[in-house]
């Protein structure tokens, strides 16, 4: 599936209800090479990506997300987490503070327009508790958790949310 950049970017809606319809392993790779392809400080890609696919693990996430029991319907849910420690490397307290998460959360948006152009729906998350998500997920405290993605096929129309006018957000000086 192919789209004009613009018609791929306005036509991606949250979805919050997912068919229980697997992904191909060869989709998630496509889905997770695209994320790799997002541009991060210094070129340090300065994050780790989890996926997971197990039942029970997606249940403990759903607990650590506050009951956003969507992330269990999805057939495949990654979870984006920055490496302060590689950033900091390079780029010091700024790089640990801000570019790795920013690494991290470049790469969640990459993944997630590459699902939905390649026909998959998704939400992101981002309330949850850090502290649990890293223990589902046997993380060190050199990981961050900063982004969870559910992504399968909607089982739901999604709503189209207003944008606020362009005046509002931006400012030409």
């Amino acid at each position: 599936m192919s789209e004009n950049f613009f018609d791929l970017i306005s036509s991606r809606h949250s979805v919050r209800s997912f068919k229980n319809d697997s992904i191909p392993e060869e989709k998630i790779n496509t889905i997770l090479d695209a994320a790799t392809k997002a541009p991060s400080g210094g070129n340090l890609q300065s994050y780790q990506i989890f996926v997971v696919s197990n039942p029970s693990e997606k249940e403990r996430l759903v607990d650590s997300a506050h009951g956003q029991g969507y992330i269990a319907e999805a057939p495949a849910v990654l979870v984006f987490c920055a490496d302060p420690k590689r950033s900091a490397t390079e780029y010091g307290e700024r790089g640990e503070n801000l570019f790795s998460i920013q690494d991290a959360t470049i790469a969640c948006a990459y993944a997630q327009m590459a699902s939905h152009n390649l026909g998959f729906s998704s939400v992101w998350i981002g309330s949850f508790d850090e502290e649990k998500v890293s223990n589902i997920l046997n993380i060190s405290n050199n990981l961050k958790p900063v982004a969870i993605l559910p992504i399968g096929i909607a089982n739901e129309t999604p709503e189209v949310t207003p944008r606020r006018p362009l005046e509002e957000v931006t400012q030409k000086i």
